[in-house]
């Protein structure tokens, strides 16, 4: 049987760390490690974990003096022991079956490095809004349990699809690579993802395993962090021209790097220069809904523009 390492970052999530626990503790598979690193939490999460690694062995708990969660995750790499090492996010769960299916994944697929599964993007009362593959409107058609995919670096650029908390990996592979790169302040996991597709092959298990918290407050940014993220994306994508076996994805990425653009100007009030932005990116991959915003940007425009003609 293989051992899974299952490492959680937590930094003030002691509302979501028991349904995310106890969705670890509770797979079907049971030969886990997991390894909870708490990064400087004030909020009383420290006397909770301290309850669950005295009623579960295979908790483990680590702490940190706030240094993220990229350096959280590369800390639980580091202290890993097992075969394969999954990610999950403290305000994230699992179903019951998430390691076990994603482990007849690799065996079915020896070649694998890393694998993910569909995920379900959850209000902060648990209702569904829409699963990841179905937003991003992959897989829709297939019937396959399991999908290899083929040129991955290319899939994964152009279609940003795997979520953290749904990725396994095999531990041998992780640790013979730098972890991630907290130089990044956003994306860090996308650009690991990118790396590992370089010289590896990667497969989705096409079912939800995940329930993903669209929590409120975490997505709340400044503009200022807002912009420091679009330029993140940026990097990245300046990193892999020409590393893609056609332009295609890059061109993609690209379009929707301006869609990011254009609703941070958007959101300035800044219509003319968002209707821009949008109108390269429409070139650039076009989509109907992109068109839509481009009329609405204009409708904006104009109205902004009227009472200056009076």
């Amino acid at each position: 049987m293989n051992k899974v390492s299952v490492i959680i970052p937590t930094y003030n999530c002691k509302q979501y760390l028991n349904k995310a626990l106890s969705s670890v503790v509770e797979q079907s598979h049971r030969d886990l490690e997991v390894i909870v690193i708490d990064d400087n939490s004030n909020d009383g999460s420290d006397e909770l974990l301290l309850y669950w690694a005295s009623v579960d062995s295979r908790i483990k708990v680590l702490n940190q003096p706030g240094l993220g969660a990229s350096m959280a995750r590369n800390i639980g790499i580091a202290q890993a022991t097992g075969d394969y090492i999954a990610f999950l996010d403290a305000d994230d769960f699992w179903l019951p079956n998430k390691i076990a299916d994603q482990l007849e994944l690799h065996q079915f697929y020896p070649e694998i490095a890393l694998s993910f599964t569909n995920y379900n993007h959850l209000t902060e009362s648990y209702q569904e809004i829409i699963d990841c593959f179905g937003y991003w409107d992959k897989f829709q058609s297939e019937t396959r349990r399991f999908l290899l995919l083929e040129q991955p670096l290319d899939f994964i650029i152009a279609n940003n699809i795997i979520g953290t908390s749904t990725v396994m990996v095999r531990a041998d592979v992780l640790k013979q690579m730098k972890p991630f790169d907290s130089n990044f302040t956003y994306c860090e996991d996308w650009e690991l993802w990118l790396r590992i597709c370089e010289k590896h092959s990667v497969a989705a298990l096409n079912s939800v395993k995940t329930g993903y918290l669209m929590r409120q407050g975490s997505q709340t940014q400044s503009h200022e962090k807002r912009l420091a993220n679009l330029a993140c994306i940026e990097n990245i994508l300046e990193k892999y021209q020409g590393y893609t076996h056609s332009q295609r994805p890059i061109r993609i990425a690209q379009a929707r790097l301006l869609e990011g653009y254009a609703d941070y100007h958007r959101e300035l009030s800044q219509h003319l220069t968002a209707m821009k932005l949008q109108c390269r990116s429409m070139f650039a991959h076009p989509q109907p809904r992109k068109l839509r915003s481009i009329l609405g940007d204009c409708k904006r425009s104009l109205l902004t523009l009227t009472p200056a003609c009076r």
